[in-house]
């Protein structure tokens, strides 16, 4: 997979994704769609998609080599735990990297059925005991340490930080045929109801 300042670049030079990017490795696009809740938008009333306090979002899913790439663009509309860890059973895996218009940067993942790491703010997270090994040298780039006045991250990129977490995770690499074929007229795109993630209670990392 590269090394850590190689991964970060390949994805700062990759256009994919909107404010949540999800990435499944092992499932189908049904599946993806089955465990988010997605309905068709034209079951959806407009007002509640486009509306000034929309309900829904949408998101455009596509299968891609080993699993399955899915994205939304409000940054309100990812997968809560309990999705990630659905997604990840029987010997899967899936990670979301999202950064809303609050800039909360969140970074979640499981594997096997287990939840690895969660957390809604991870650049500023104090305890770093909770991030996976395998991740840690890529979360610190991002992080900012608190306790320290001036601290400032190494990367300010945190979608790129994110989705080379993600590549770990998963072990999926994306490319930018991955991008095509996310913006392509064959991506499947349904209604996701926003803040699934903020109504569930989160275990502590």
């Amino acid at each position: 997979m590269g090394d850590t300042a190689g991964l970060v670049e390949h994805y700062k030079g990759l256009v994919i994704g909107d404010e949540t990017t999800l990435v499944v490795r092992g499932a189908s696009v049904r599946e993806v769609v089955d465990a988010l809740g997605g309905v068709p938008l034209a079951d959806v009333p407009e007002d509640e998609l486009d509306g000034e306090e929309p309900v829904w979002a949408a998101y455009r899913l596509t299968a891609i080599e080993g699993g399955v790439l899915a994205c939304e663009d409000t940054g309100y509309a990812d997968p809560p735990n309990s999705v990630l860890v659905a997604l990840s059973e029987g010997g899967r895996a899936a990670a979301v990297a999202r950064d809303n218009i609050q800039a909360h940067c969140r970074f979640g993942c499981a594997r096997d059925g287990e939840l690895l790491f969660d957390d809604d703010e991870y650049r500023f997270l104090e305890d770093r005991s909770s991030v996976p090994e395998e991740i840690r040298a890529l979360f610190d780039l991002a992080w900012v340490d608190l306790g320290q006045d001036e601290s400032e991250a190494q990367e300010d990129d945190t979608n790129a930080v994110g989705l080379a977490m993600a590549e770990v995770i998963t072990g999926i690499r994306l490319t930018p045929a991955d991008a095509a074929r996310l913006e392509g007229d064959d991506a499947t795109v349904v209604a996701v109801r926003q803040l699934q993630y903020a109504d569930e209670e989160h275990p502590a990392t």
